[in-house]
């Protein structure tokens, strides 16, 4: 977001921006995570991770379910809570 504290910096967008500067950038699932955000986000299709295209839609689904910006982001923080759980358990297969 624009003047906000936490935005785009360099080639990262605003979620990577944030992973970076609480230090947390070794974490793989978040890595992971800020690679799907970067191209949603960026919509460079710098990563290309396969599971963009299901996340998008995700959040689609999600904006088309309510308008209600509080469950929106309910919603959304619980999907990402998840594909967090997803990847965290993925790196230790």
């Amino acid at each position: 977001m624009a003047d906000a504290e936490f935005t785009h910096e360099g080639d990262r967008c605003s979620f990577e921006t944030l992973v970076f500067l609480t230090g947390l950038e070794t974490d793989p699932a978040l890595r992971a995570l800020g690679e799907i955000v970067h191209d949603l986000d960026i919509a460079d299709a710098r990563f290309e991770r396969p599971e963009t295209p299901g996340v998008s839609a995700l959040i689609a689904g999600i904006c088309a379910g309510t308008d209600d910006d509080e469950e929106r982001i309910a919603r959304g923080s619980t999907a990402l809570d998840g594909f967090y759980a997803h990847f965290t358990r993925r790196k230790e297969d």
